[in-house]
């Protein structure tokens, strides 16, 4: 019965979707309509459905939270374990010199750097967004790994001389599992919010494809003129990041 409420929600917002796209009129000449019973949100300077262009840019910033936070956590598991294992301190503190280094730079500015670079798409930010966020997580991790090693179950097993590789995987990683999957969804604010400021600067989603980020921008031309442009997505990402906000911590207290 909890798993039907808590799917429930979803499928209601399926069937929301489903139905409008039934019901929907769109013609490609009824440029900047004002909200009515057909375009409920209205239309942009395109003849878009702005209602269908905030569910194709939801569908877009999930796609990008679903492939960064995995690839972010493992990798940032692998690499703390890997500062964790070396026996020259001097390397050990080079690194995390630079990885301190690092997470005090401005994101925003290194993600619009390497995307003019490398081009800009909607997968050349994830890889950015990626590169970006796995130091900061990775330092974070060897921290708890640092701090586990210091725990009484963990110094009986290395005085029985058991491999560092059999401690962390059997002992160590399920100590600081919680506290590293608590972090990596706390970071998901982040990553939509990074992701929207490269959209908004035509870094990320390229046409025809939908962002909020480009939506927002391209709706600041029609600040006065046709407000539903930019009020209705921005309503919409408001609402999203205090519903993930409300979320997170209703997973973390679950973890």
């Amino acid at each position: 019965m909890n798993k039907i409420k808590r799917i429930l929600p979803i499928l209601i917002v399926i069937l929301f979707v489903y139905i409008y796209y039934q019901f929907i009129t769109i013609d490609k000449n009824d440029i900047l309509m004002s909200p009515s019973v057909t375009n409920w949100f209205g239309t942009d300077s395109e003849g878009n459905d702005i209602l269908i262009v905030i569910i194709e840019s939801l569908f877009y910033e999930l796609l990008t939270v679903i492939i960064c936070l995995p690839i972010i956590y493992f990798l940032s598991i692998f690499i703390g374990h890997l500062l964790s294992k070396s026996k020259k301190q001097i390397i050990n503190d080079l690194i995390q010199n630079i990885l301190h280094f690092w997470i005090t730079l401005p994101i925003i500015l290194i993600a619009l750097f390497l995307l003019i670079i490398i081009g800009s798409s909607q997968l050349n930010a994830i890889s950015v967004i990626i590169f970006i966020f796995i130091p900061s997580q990775s330092l974070y991790i060897y921290n708890q790994i640092f701090d586990a090693k210091k725990e009484p179950f963990v110094l009986a097993k290395l005085s029985y001389g058991f491999s560092q590789n059999h401690i962390f995987w059997k002992h160590i990683f399920p100590f600081i599992r919680s506290s590293s999957i608590n972090y990596s969804l706390s970071r998901i604010p982040e990553i939509i919010m990074l992701n929207i400021s490269l959209n908004f600067m035509g870094l990320a989603t390229q046409p025809p494809h939908h962002s909020f980020g480009r939506v927002l921008f391209d709706g600041l031309s029609f600040m006065f003129s046709a407000w539903w442009i930019w009020l209705f997505p921005v309503l919409f990402i408001s609402l999203l990041y205090l519903l993930l906000i409300n979320k997170i911590k209703y997973w973390t207290k679950d973890v």
